[in-house]
Order: C-alpha cells, then sequence, then structure tokens
C-alpha cells in the first residue's frame, strides 16, 4: 500500500504509474471503467480524484519519472 500526501491510500485514488508516465483527470476517469468497481465505488474515487486535483495537482500530474517517485516515497 502507497499512501498520497494525506494518509490515504494511493493505490484508491492515483496509480503509481499514473506518476511516473503523467497523467491527466479525464485520463484516470475513464481508466476507472476498466477496473472492477462498481458504479458507486467509481463514483466515490472519482470525487477523491477531483479534490486531489483541485487541492494538489491543479495542472493535472506532470511526468516524475521512476527516481523521482523512488525518492518520495523514501522521503
Amino acid at each position: 500500500m502507497i499512501p498520497d500526501m494525506h494518509g490515504r491510500r494511493m493505490c484508491n485514488v492515483v496509480d503509481p504509474i499514473d506518476v511516473i508516465e503523467g497523467i491527466s483527470l479525464e485520463t484516470m476517469h475513464q481508466n476507472l471503467y476498466e477496473g472492477n468497481l462498481d458504479a458507486v465505488g467509481i463514483e466515490r474515487v472519482k470525487s477523491g480524484q477531483v479534490r486531489l486535483r483541485k487541492t494538489d495537482y491543479p495542472n493535472d500530474i506532470p511526468q516524475c519519472g521512476t527516481d523521482a517517485l523512488r525518492l518520495a516515497l523514501c522521503a
């Protein structure tokens, strides 16, 4: 389990691969439909993604690369 900066489980809001490669909010929403969440779960995760974007990533998630992700997780 990887926590985000607010202590929430990152796997429910942001995929670590998306941090490495960068992603837009719209693409994150589209990726939810490829998983196994029900409609209620998808809406809950979408609201978390919108909250995350407004507060922490107003210009989507930029490409960070694997080294930056490792450094952030070690810190």
